[in-house]
């Protein structure tokens, strides 16, 4: 394929999570013909499936929500947790495909049921993870973000993650802000310094208003939605992986406070739902687009990308709809879990100990 299409010795930069699966765990068959930006699979795991990476976050004393990961229905209702808890899959991208969700709230024992139970039938009960509710999801989001070499930060940024869609589970940022976040870096560092980390991440925090303190959500290893802010504030993060990749030592710009990226078409919905919830004026929305602010999709020397965006999402939504109903997992039945009860299934799966990862002894090893 690579002398076919002319392709030999191209980089390769994953932009999902199972694209990056794929590139870790073959790496040594595609470094033949191209060049990688992925870390070998032993590294890349302890960032691909939660479980394992806030473990290590635990070993290494980075705090973490209250977690609990089950494996059976049974272990879920000895579980002693406050409400309201979130329920999550400890690998994204496959829970994603099937539901178009990352996480739901569960406010009592009986919707914490429902839900464990409905997830149970996409994936494995071990990996349904259950964490605290961490107050006003929306509006704690944090990240920082960098080129990592052998754990230690060449360069990087941090950042507000302002908007989201959905709101409070959402599925990607629409409006993100280049702010100074003093310990966030350090925060970061800690995590991918222990497992020698290489390349590209993301890692997101959310802080805790009633413990005053960021705690881990997850790392991306890999393009993020949001990347294009780095080159905005004078740090093209991912230019600079190409250059490391080849062998360069691109020179390291002077990083701009304040700059913003949105995404137009679901930033209006974002902030559609703020200004319904009361949370956010129409005019406070105006007034956070002002100043210098990259767009992730919209160019005036070419706005055919923009234009086009609207139908290239619904042609997806509605291929990823067939897809579903193909599998038998129609959307709606997830849309709709407060309303209508759902039948407990039973599943061979890896049946893992029930544990509750408690943030306060972050040296417990789970």
């Amino acid at each position: 394929m690579t002398e076919k299409f002319g392709v030999r010795g191209w980089v390769l930069f994953p932009s999902s999570d199972e694209h990056l699966r794929v590139l870790a765990q073959h790496r040594a068959l595609l470094a033949e013909h191209f060049v990688l930006t992925t870390p070998p699979w032993e590294t890349l795991r302890f960032l691909y499936d939660k479980r394992l990476t806030y473990t290590l976050a635990q070993k290494v004393g980075i705090p973490i929500p209250k977690t609990y990961i089950t494996g059976n229905a049974d272990q879920l209702a000895s579980l002693d947790v406050e409400f309201p808890v979130v329920l999550k899959p400890a690998i994204t991208s496959r829970f994603l495909e099937t539901t178009n969700r990352k996480a739901y709230r569960a406010n009592d024992r009986q919707e914490l049921q429902k839900l464990y139970a409905a997830m149970s039938q996409v994936i494995p009960p071990s990996e349904v993870i259950v964490q605290d509710l961490l107050p006003e999801p929306s509006r704690n989001l944090f990240s920082f973000a960098g080129y990592y070499r052998q754990g230690e930060p060449i360069v990087g940024l941090s950042v507000k993650r302002t908007r989201q869609l959905p709101r409070d589970f959402g599925r990607s940022s629409s409006f993100v802000v280049a702010v100074e976040v003093p310990g966030l870096r350090e925060l970061a560092s800690q995590l991918l310094r222990a497992i020698q980390y290489t390349g590209l991440a993301e890692v997101e925090f959310m802080w805790n208003v009633k413990r005053a303190r960021f705690e881990l959500l997850e790392v991306n290893a890999r393009l993020w939605a949001w990347q294009g802010l780095a080159a905005a504030a004078g740090l093209d993060l991912p230019y600079m992986a190409f250059a490391y990749a080849l062998g360069q030592n691109p020179p390291i710009g002077a990083m701009r406070q304040g700059a913003k990226w949105v995404r137009l078409l679901t930033d209006v919905r974002a902030a559609a739902q703020e200004i319904r919830s009361g949370t956010m004026s129409i005019r406070q929305y105006l007034t956070s687009l002002r100043g210098a602010t990259a767009f992730a999709v919209f160019s005036s020397s070419d706005p055919m990308p923009f234009i086009a965006e609207p139908l290239l999402l619904l042609l997806d939504h509605l291929n990823r709809g067939a897809s579903r109903r193909r599998r038998g997992f129609p959307l709606h039945r997830f849309a709709s879990l407060r309303e209508n009860d759902i039948d407990s299934v039973t599943r061979q799966g890896e049946d893992l100990k029930a544990i509750k990862t408690d943030a306060d002894d972050a040296g417990q090893n789970i």
